[in-house]
């Protein structure tokens, strides 16, 4: 760990304090940066960080700038769980409040622990538990703080006026000159969606002469509130509900997200031999939409995506709701994980049978690990 580079974001987050940077801000409050190197930032106040603690968020790459336009754009942004997030964090946490990992973070930067204000930074990557940002990340902090702490001392009332008209602060920074040019405009489109992925043939080889069934499928995701302890994940639930036919599955994948691709067809694949094959398929997850719609789609199946619908929603959450409370986010081993997983949503899907009288779906309950 560089304990200099923290020391000099230290300065900077100090500064921030002393000048109440935290009543003049708020995390609806949107920096955005773009550089000489094509690397985009968006950058918060934040004024709640799990409680008491406040800080200063970064969003840096696609996932970040997507979690970000789906708060935004979500009709129930509350089922955006902090395992979508992907960021970095700058947090001021109270002593009583300090994890082991948090204080041998503050050792290993020759940081005395203090009452209030201990500055921790975090790292948030999009399917992971959080984890302290390495000596990469903490760069990358202190030149973004760099950049926000000249813009504000320079244009500060300027800036309060832009936000109070619902603008952002626009900056493009020229790091060879170091010279930045600031503008006051609507928060630019955030969304970036990944590429559609290949044709799987096998999977339409195996459905392009089966009939379809009057039903849409909605596949809706949640990350659950369990952590890996073997590789930091957190798994993925895969709720499927079938419109007309009122049927319900839950699934999940325990590896890591890059290994998504790998599952989707073999679940799919599962949900449709024990339903049909559906007219339509509604997705929220952007990366399953991408992965499956071109497939799909060559078997006449119609593909939206959209994260809203309430009944699936009510579901997730009380899918959710039993998982914390069996865990309370704890970190498990792989195994264990996986037969906690097996026995919960198995116990929900029975119940979701009773409740809509699909006494015909015992079977139904089969999970992917």
């Amino acid at each position: 760990m560089n304990d200099r580079l923290y020391k000099e974001i230290r300065l900077i987050i100090n500064n921030f304090i002393k000048k109440d940077y935290w009543k003049s801000f708020c995390s609806a409050d949107i920096f955005y940066f773009d550089d000489s190197k094509k690397k985009k930032t968006m950058i918060t106040f934040i004024d709640s960080f799990f409680g008491e603690s406040y800080g200063i968020q970064f969003f840096i790459n696609t996932d970040g700038f997507n979690y970000v336009h789906d708060i935004f754009t979500s009709k129930n942004p509350d089922m955006i769980s902090i395992g979508d997030c992907d960021s970095i964090c700058a947090i001021l946490v109270s002593k009583e409040n300090l994890t082991d990992d948090d204080k041998k973070f503050l050792q290993d930067n020759k940081a005395r622990i203090k009452e209030e204000n201990n500055l921790i930074i975090y790292r948030f990557k999009k399917g992971y538990a959080q984890r302290i940002a390495n000596t990469s990340e903490l760069k990358m902090v202190l030149e973004k703080l760099s950049y926000l702490s000249s813009i504000i001392s320079n244009e500060y009332n300027e800036i309060l006026d832009a936000f109070k008209e619902g603008l952002s602060v626009v900056s493009y920074v020229d790091l060879k000159q170091y010279l930045y040019h600031v503008s006051y405009l609507p928060l630019p489109f955030l969304e970036k969606n990944p590429k559609f992925k290949p044709i799987n043939n096998d999977f339409i080889n195996e459905y392009k002469n089966k009939s379809f069934i009057n039903d849409e499928c909605y596949l809706f995701t949640s990350y659950l509130p369990i952590i890996i302890k073997e590789t930091g994940v957190r798994p993925l639930l895969l709720y499927f509900y079938f419109n007309n036919s009122n049927k319900s599955f839950l699934k999940f994948i325990v590896d890591e997200p890059k290994t998504y691709y790998y599952y989707i067809f073999g679940i799919l694949d599962d949900v449709f031999l024990n339903v049909g094959k559906p007219t339509k398929m509604t997705f929220n997850n952007r990366d399953f939409y991408y992965y499956s719609a071109k497939t799909l789609n060559m078997l006449q199946i119609e593909c939206e995506r959209t994260d809203n619908n309430d009944y699936v929603d009510d579901n997730i959450s009380n899918v959710i709701s039993q998982v914390f409370e069996k865990t309370n986010d704890d970190v498990i081993e792989k195994e264990s994980a996986v037969l906690l997983l097996m026995e919960t949503l198995t116990n929900i899907i029975n119940e979701l049978d009773i409740e809509n009288n699909n006494e015909d779906n015992d079977e139904s309950s089969n999970l992917v690990s």
